[in-house]
């Protein structure tokens, strides 16, 4: 299975493979309106004391059910988010380690957090059987797709090693069409001018290609500022660690998503900002109609990939600006 069927499906497969029931409960949501949001830093402002919280279950991961706290604001210009999950470790494994002849990837991942929109309330049954609708199974494959032209969820994608670093998380969208180079994907990335995470890798010498400049502390995180090309491998050993990724922050319509996540004490707080309205109309989800439902689900990862996750593939999720 590839990663975009493990990455979206995980919120429909068990509902598919197991029997699961075909509709879907439904959990309400209410964002209240503030004057001025909150300070997107992963810490939760005073601010955040004026909502109550919503909680929401993510089950059917190998880590059990989730309990993930829930609230929403939003002013005359921004939508926010705050949520907050149990997870025992941060996990930030995304590394290259050198075994003394050769460079090979390290076990783990990291602690990826998902939600996935309805774009304009006009996937069909998307509102009682939530994310169930969008998964197909071809053969013994699954496939993630919206079911007619037209049909498009938009996706959040927050990744705390490769883009919480530059206060970002990856704006992504579901269509009806698989690519032609991969018919069980239909996921693409909204687009970009410039910026985001590239590989650090060199394919020809199969070895990394940056290290952090002198005076940078290395760590699980290196931004394109801080990175130089690596002239002298011989200066490596064996158990010595590079980030598989160069960061820098997107620049275009895949970089719209504003986020600060902080570990703590087993506890992950995440919070996003949006704008209300993007000029990327037909890929993002406009939160400019208060009079209608926003219709979501949410999937959680603990330094697994694929479909190694907690999902709310059974219950629908209602977001109403009050």
């Amino acid at each position: 299975m590839t990663r975009l069927r493990a990455t979206l499906a995980v919120l429909v497969v068990s509902a598919l493979v197991i029997g699961g029931p075909a509709w879907a409960a439904e959990i309400e949501v209410t964002a209240k309106k503030v004057t001025e949001g909150p300070v997107i830093d992963g810490k939760a402002d005073k601010v955040w004391d004026s909502v109550k919280a919503t909680k929401v279950t993510a089950s059917e991961g190998p880590q059990g059910d989730v309990e993930i706290s829930l609230k929403a604001l939003y002013s005359d210009k921004d939508v926010y988010f705050l949520f907050q999950w149990p997870d025992k470790t941060m996990s930030l494994n995304r590394f290259l380690q050198f075994d003394g002849k050769e460079w090979k990837k390290t076990k783990g991942n990291e602690d990826y957090f998902a939600l996935q929109w309805d774009i304009g309330n006009n996937i069909k049954d998307f509102p009682t059987k939530g994310c169930t609708v969008l998964c197909h199974k071809v053969g013994k494959e699954l496939s993630l797709r919206t079911n007619a032209p037209g049909e498009r969820t938009d996706i959040w994608f927050h990744k705390p090693q490769r883009l919480n670093p530059v206060g970002q998380a990856d704006d992504q969208y579901l269509t009806h069409e698989p690519k032609k180079d991969d018919p069980q994907s239909a996921r693409r990335t909204d687009p970009k001018v410039s910026g985001g995470y590239e590989d650090n890798w060199d394919k020809e010498a199969k070895r990394p290609k940056y290290t952090f400049k002198e005076g940078v502390k290395p760590g699980p995180v290196l931004l394109k500022k801080d990175a130089v090309e690596i002239k002298d491998y011989g200066k490596f050993k064996a158990g010595d660690r590079l980030p598989r990724e160069v960061l820098a922050p997107f620049v275009g319509s895949r970089g719209d998503i504003q986020t600060g996540a902080v570990w703590e004490k087993g506890r992950w707080t995440l919070e996003i900002k949006r704008a209300l309205a993007t000029e990327d109309k037909d890929n993002d989800v406009q939160f400019t109609d208060p009079g209608r439902p926003y219709y979501f689900g949410i999937s959680v990862w603990d330094d697994e990939d694929d479909e190694n996750h907690s999902h709310t593939g059974r219950t629908v999720l209602k977001l109403l600006l009050k």
